[in-house]
């Protein structure tokens, strides 16, 4: 969805398809590094709270699992 209304905003705004290919290729690239770094995140926020969860079981042995 954001790729197509960027294509049509930069057509209808440049009328150059060599600028909405160029335009659209970076406009890719940032949702994918956005996306990357999404995931990037999740996964450290989940070791992280993995971890706390371990640590709080070895304080306190009598905790359910």
């Amino acid at each position: 969805m954001a790729l197509c209304s960027t294509v049509l905003t930069v057509y209808f705004a440049s009328h150059s398809i060599g600028t909405v290919v160029l335009t659209t290729l970076a406009c890719s690239l940032l949702l994918q590094l956005a996306y990357f770094a999404s995931v990037l995140v999740l996964i450290w926020r989940s070791g992280r709270d993995s971890r706390a969860g371990q640590r709080a079981r070895k304080l306190d042995p009598s905790s359910p699992t």
